[in-house]
């Protein structure tokens, strides 16, 4: 089997999927990159430092696979010779997609740009991870619901069997019985980070002792501006306790370690919500969320933080009213099996006789 990454962000939705394969000596994964992001760079690097398989792109495009799984519908997917699955990278599909000029009305990872070439869907199934989303896909690309299939969203299945876990991470995170809040961004101009990049630094800063403070930012982010910049502009803020969360499988802990949640319109608020953590939006980029989607509906019932008394808005936060509801019309149950059995079938191949569960997430330490 084939994993191909276009960047961080779909490499670390691809390592949340791989764990449906545990323990099958019969099928062998490999990655490679596909390149045309300008936020795959050092991408092949990483992917070494998970000790993965990397072949070349040329490689990659022969006949030596059997299925291709990609966490995204952009790049040269056409070029494969072998069967493609495309997964959402994020919560979802409730961003629109991205332009050199701003964002198109067409939903990312189902419009036609993205799932067509030369008049032919190339991907053999599309992953959705919600019903609700099939609707989407008939508007944004009709040509490719014959291809569709409800998955549902293998990190949610994560983080939910991770919830006991949650002493556990906030003791490797030395947090104790402080209260741990977690500022989350996505990337771009209207991100948490674009709109109030000090905000981590201002409440290291006025939160007193029995506070934590944690940041985790968009891999895209740390693509573009790289470690060495990142930790320029957050000194004074680690000096003064920060935790900057790494760039690659430790946001999860984070999250349910996690007291308070400050966020924008990135996946990860979307996640703390359905899971009922109290969320705080201290930035929100409607004008790239689709309508009617459950980030919009997430837009407007969470409360947002205000500038003024950062302390009493932190101890007021609540979970966002109805998030049971939220979490209906984001996630479906049993995604690990639903894809495992998908894989498995493409694959002709029977499936093993253990069953297909997630496992919670590791703790890390600082």
């Amino acid at each position: 089997m084939l994993g191909v990454v276009r960047t961080l962000t779909a490499l670390d939705r691809l390592l949340d999927v791989l764990p449906v394969l545990a323990d099958d000596m019969r099928v062998e994964t490999r990655f490679a990159v596909a390149e045309g992001s300008a936020f795959a760079r050092n991408l092949a690097d990483e992917l070494h430092r998970c000790q993965a398989q990397v072949v070349t792109w040329d490689e990659a495009t022969g006949k030596d696979f059997d299925l291709a799984i990609s966490p995204s519908s952009n790049g040269p997917l056409h070029e494969l010779e072998v069967p493609v699955v495309t997964l959402p990278h994020g919560a979802g599909h409730h961003k629109l997609r991205a332009t050199e000029t701003g964002v198109a009305q067409e939903v990312s990872g189902l419009s036609r740009d993205q799932l067509m070439h030369e008049g032919r869907v190339v991907p053999a199934v599309v992953g959705l991870s919600h019903p609700d989303q099939l609707a989407e896909l008939r508007r944004n690309c009709p040509e490719a619901v014959p291809r569709a299939a409800l998955i549902g969203d293998p990190c949610f299945a994560r983080l939910q069997v991770s919830l006991p876990m949650r002493e556990q991470y906030r003791e490797s995170l030395g947090t104790g019985r402080r209260t741990l809040v977690l500022l989350a961004s996505t990337w771009g101009r209207d991100s948490l980070f674009g709109r109030r990049g000090d905000l981590a630094r201002e409440l290291v800063a006025t939160l007193p002792a029995d506070y934590q403070v944690a940041l985790v930012l968009h891999p895209n982010i740390w693509n573009k501006y790289d470690g060495l910049q990142i930790d320029s502009w957050t000194r004074s803020a680690r000096r003064g306790g920060l935790i900057l969360v790494p760039r690659l499988r430790k946001w999860q802990a984070a999250l349910i370690a996690a007291d308070v949640v400050v966020s924008d319109h990135g996946s990860l608020a979307l996640y703390a919500a359905a899971l009922g953590k109290p969320l705080l939006l201290g930035a929100f980029g409607h004008d790239e969320v689709v309508p009617g989607s459950p980030m919009e509906l997430l837009g407007e019932r969470a409360r947002r933080l205000q500038p003024g008394d950062l302390r009493a808005q932190i101890d007021a936060a609540r979970p966002v009213p109805g998030h049971r509801q939220l979490a209906e019309l984001t996630f479906q149950d049993r995604p690990y099996q639903r894809l495992r059995t998908l894989i498995y079938q493409r694959l002709e191949l029977p499936e093993p006789p253990w069953p297909a569960h997630p496992e919670p997430v590791d703790p890390f330490t600082p």
